[in-house]
């Protein structure tokens, strides 16, 4: 069984696929235990970028069907999954993000509080 892909479609694929994982990569460090040390304009492109596609994806789903040819169902119900698993994960990032930087302005406020509270 040979499988036929059209060129365009499987670079369009592989080009979104990699636009999606260098969004990831952007905002992977914010995922972890220790949040602090990344760039928070590492955060914001990452999570622009992952907001751009979910976007782009929506259109193209909702926008031709009463413009341009149709999209199958399947196809739309499958990037409307996936656009809701990005809107999940992008809210799932920034949620951990806020926290690491809650967490690293705490805990900077209680070592200050700590060294300078023993003063004569």
């Amino acid at each position: 069984m040979k499988l036929d892909i059209d060129p365009k479609k499987a670079l369009s694929i592989s080009l979104t696929a990699l636009y999606l994982l260098f969004a990831v990569w952007l905002v992977l460090p914010f995922v972890g235990r220790n949040p602090g040390g990344a760039s928070p304009y590492r955060l914001f492109i990452g999570l622009l970028l992952m907001l751009v596609f979910v976007g782009k994806s929506l259109w193209d789903v909702l926008a031709p069907q009463g413009l341009a040819k149709k999209v199958s169902n399947v196809k739309a119900l499958a990037l409307v999954a996936l656009a809701i698993f990005v809107t999940g994960f992008i809210i799932f990032t920034v949620a951990k993000a806020v926290d690491g930087y809650l967490n690293a302005a705490y805990e900077t406020d209680k070592s200050n509080y700590t060294t300078n509270n023993n003063l004569p």
